[in-house]
């Protein structure tokens, strides 16, 4: 089994030094718009950025959709953030029971997600929640390789629902974020994916490589994925005008490290900005006005500048290797529609 190469580790250490003394936010709070009257689904947001993407579009008085595991969590976290941003005249309604390590879990999601929405325009999604094991013993439900379960396979079967939801032209603004990382560096040598099975199905965990190479693997899929949606409704989402954009939020001390081990979470503690920043990048990629239909598939760098993926992805992105990984994908969550 192929794993990266040595100069590829080499500038993945050097992208995450670049994201560690990375430039001030290019986009702040002050400069969104009113988000009166939108609507924006955000997974992963009990804790972390994604907790903070939601408190600082409920702040633009923004209808937050937060889609959680943990109902209960949710709805703690959701009330946190109405008392802290009592002035808003936005809302916050939480979709709990949507497990990505059990994809079974998604559709009543997705169907939560329709009745919570109602007769109103879907502006943003922003496909946050993530898995970053610290060792490699993670197997899903159906069987997958934990991280590619959450990071790659859950969202693009919660989009399948959205999609119908979304996909229309019934406002101006219309934007999808796919959270990547820098380390998808760290994934497999032919952009990233190890195509002969990605989900490592029938591979016992001691011959599963090691932890980093496989969320490289989940983090390099996701930016095939912001333009391999993109691709396949090519017609519509040029005319409703939708951007569709991964991003690296930044290297942060949020809750994805919170089993790293006490060394590696003092380390963050003193090096590292916290989850607020890795939402502004993630606002950056979904409100930015700088960015149009021509932008779709860029990878966008903390805190809010677009940036190249490493090589092999860059020139993936054009020659129809969006599409290889999206249609693979599909494959395997088409039995959970």
């Amino acid at each position: 089994m192929s794993s990266i190469s040595f100069k590829s580790r080499v500038k993945g250490i050097a992208e995450i030094y670049r994201a560690v003394v990375a430039n001030k936010p290019a986009y702040l709070p002050e400069d969104y718009p009113d988000l009166t009257n939108k609507t924006a689904i955000v997974t992963g947001a009990n804790t972390g950025i994604g907790w903070h993407v939601s408190k600082l579009l409920y702040e633009k008085n923004c209808h937050v959709i937060t889609v959680v595991r943990t109902e209960s969590k949710g709805l703690e976290a959701s009330e946190t953030i109405k008392k802290e941003i009592a002035s808003s005249k936005g809302s916050i309604t939480v979709v709990g029971g949507c497990d990505f390590l059990d994809l079974t879990t998604v559709k009543d999601a997705g169907d939560k997600i329709k009745a919570a929405l109602g007769d109103k325009p879907l502006n943003v999604v922003i496909h946050n929640a993530g898995l970053m094991a610290p060792k490699n013993q993670g197997t899903s439900k159906q069987g997958y390789e934990a991280m590619f379960s959450v990071n790659v396979l859950g969202p693009q079967l919660l989009q399948h629902f959205i999609d119908p939801l979304f996909l229309k032209k019934d406002d101006t603004l219309k934007r999808i974020v796919w959270v990547s990382s820098g380390a998808h560096f760290s994934g497999f040598p032919e952009c990233g994916i190890h195509w002969e099975n990605p989900t490592f199905e029938g591979i016992p965990l001691n011959e599963r490589p090691d932890n980093i190479t496989l969320y490289g693997q989940s983090k390099a899929a996701n930016i095939l994925q912001a333009k391999g949606w993109s691709t396949t409704h090519k017609v519509i989402v040029e005319n409703i005008g939708c951007v569709s954009v991964s991003c690296f939020p930044g290297i942060l001390k949020t809750e994805l490290m919170r089993e790293w081990g006490t060394s590696l979470n003092y380390l963050a503690s003193c090096l590292f900005k916290d989850g607020s920043y890795g939402a502004y990048t993630e606002l950056y990629a979904a409100l930015y006005p700088g960015l149009s239909i021509k932008d779709t598939g860029a990878y966008i760098f903390p805190f809010g500048e677009i940036h190249d993926p490493r090589e092999d992805l860059r020139i993936g992105l054009t020659d129809g290797t969006d599409l290889k990984l999206w249609d693979l994908v599909q494959e395997k969550i088409s039995p959970f529609f």
